[in-house]
């Protein structure tokens, strides 16, 4: 099985900027009347941008198609690649098993 490329806790950074992002937005929200304001009107605005027709289907197509992409790297990973290698006969080995089979009988 080949071994992945990323750091062992790739995953560590982004949970934690995650984690800080979110925390901030929740005291902003809490804390400051405009800041709540400034939020809530993004948010709505933000939802009502993604939610028209052409874009929201756009964005489910492409988190779909990234979705079964990642899950198929993933499965890659860990059965490791698909490679099928096949047996190519020439006209020497060709010759060789008939004369073999000829011998034999």
């Amino acid at each position: 099985m080949p071994e992945s490329v990323l750091p062992k806790r790739w995953w560590l950074m982004p949970l934690l900027f995650a984690i800080v992002f979110i925390g901030s937005l929740v005291v902003a929200w809490n804390y400051d009347e405009t800041a709540k304001e400034i939020l809530a009107k993004s948010f709505f605005t933000i939802a009502g941008t993604l939610a028209s027709p052409f874009i929201l289907e756009t964005s489910v197509a492409l988190a779909g198609l990234t979705i079964v992409l990642v899950f198929n790297e993933y499965r890659r990973l860990k059965d490791g690649p698909d490679w099928v290698e096949m047996e190519v006969k020439t006209e020497d080995s060709l010759s060789q098993e008939s004369n073999e089979a000829n011998g034999a009988s």
